[in-house]
């Protein structure tokens, strides 16, 4: 199957548009709000595209920790924070929690997370690709888990950032396991081994396409 993945996107509705209007399995890796450029109302049209292409089949979405700051305010709290765009995001709350999801593996082969999933916390919980998805099943709902870390680097009390904060500077590929994901911007799609940074901070190119 092609997939086509989407980096943050932070208000741009031409780009969801624009990747929507593509032929593959769309997935978005999130941070869909908090625009010093875009008002809120576009931001909220994100989400209300991608809502919809979820509901068709179309598309999969992850959470970004800006989305999770209006979601789980007292864990994340990150830049461009708004009364306006909370309450927009808070109208399609129930929406967001029952059709994006915490994380995607892809045909058992691509992890797919808003941040990355650094070796360090792989390394530390004794990880593998057995226990994987069930890992980070238990972690999603418990604030205090790796998952929701918030490292040194993005201000954060912890020594490395969890699936939601950890920085492209942080990160570090766990052997064998292909990763993409979005959150730290930079000018182009990065690349370490097989994992994949695709926050471009809106520029192009800023989607990533894999057969699977």
């Amino acid at each position: 199957m092609k997939y086509i993945f989407i980096g943050d996107v932070h208000g741009r509705v031409e780009h969801v548009e624009r990747a929507l209007a593509m032929d593959g399995k769309k997935i978005f890796v999130g941070d869909f709000v908090d625009s010093f450029d875009r008002p809120p109302i576009d931001q909220r049209k994100c989400i209300d595209l991608v809502l919809a292409a979820i509901k068709t089949g179309e598309a999969e979405a992850i959470p970004g920790n800006h989305e999770l700051s209006y979601l789980m305010p007292n864990t994340h709290m990150c830049s461009g924070f708004s009364g306006e765009t909370r309450r927009l995001i808070l109208e399609v709350k129930d929406e967001i929690n029952t059709l994006f999801k915490p994380f995607l593996y892809l045909e058992d082969s691509v992890l797919v997370t808003h941040a990355g999933l650094t070796r360090d916390i792989w390394d530390k919980y004794n990880m593998t690709k057995d226990i994987m998805v069930q890992q980070l099943t238990e972690w999603w709902p418990n604030p205090d888990s790796p998952m929701h870390w918030i490292g040194q680097i993005r201000g954060g009390p912890r020594y490395c950032g969890g699936t939601f904060w950890c920085d492209w500077r942080e990160f570090t590929p766990v052997p064998d396991l292909t990763q993409v994901f979005g959150h730290t911007t930079g000018s182009n799609i990065r690349q370490k081994e097989q994992s994949f940074c695709v926050d471009c901070l809106g520029r192009e190119p800023n989607l990533l396409t894999m057969e699977l």
